[in-house]
């Protein structure tokens, strides 16, 4: 056997990924963000107490907060099977703009939370979040196009 053959003398191999998977992947990505970011909350001081209150940030819970609270989580969640279903035209367009959307609910959300030290850690999962809706973004901007013949 060869003493000076490398032990990398074999490459690794890297696929290609579709970019519905790619989209889809990072919606997914989102989800659990959301549900980490939530349930740690439940850990921040009042949280629990609000709840059995009925108050939110933005108010008392009523049916149609809680109806606009649902389709604000609804709409992520859809875009994870929309990604890969939907004809590229609508689907690169759907992804930038709920991309924006999104993400400037996450800076909103990051701008309210400095200087509230039990709000740090949705601060920094709301920085990461933004960083996947740019990824989002760019990934529908850079949609692959065909050769033209």
């Amino acid at each position: 056997m060869n003493q000076n053959k490398s032990k990398s003398s074999y490459q690794l191999i890297n696929y290609e990924s579709n970019i519905k998977i790619k989209l889809a992947s990072l919606w997914t990505t989102l989800m659990f963000l959301y549900i980490y970011a939530d349930y740690f909350e439940l850990k921040t001081p009042g949280t629990i107490e609000n709840m059995i209150s009925l108050k939110t940030p933005v108010g008392e819970t009523t049916p149609e907060l809680l109806i606009i609270f649902s389709i604000i989580l609804i709409i992520p969640s859809m875009m994870i099977f929309l990604s890969i279903f939907l004809k590229p035209l609508m689907n690169k367009w759907l992804n930038i703009i709920f991309g924006f959307i999104y993400a400037a609910i996450s800076i909103l959300i990051i701008i309210s939370g400095i200087g509230n030290k039990w709000q740090g850690f949705f601060v920094l999962y709301n920085i990461v979040e933004v960083f996947i809706f740019s990824t989002i973004i760019w990934q529908a901007w850079k949609w692959p196009k065909t050769k033209e013949i």
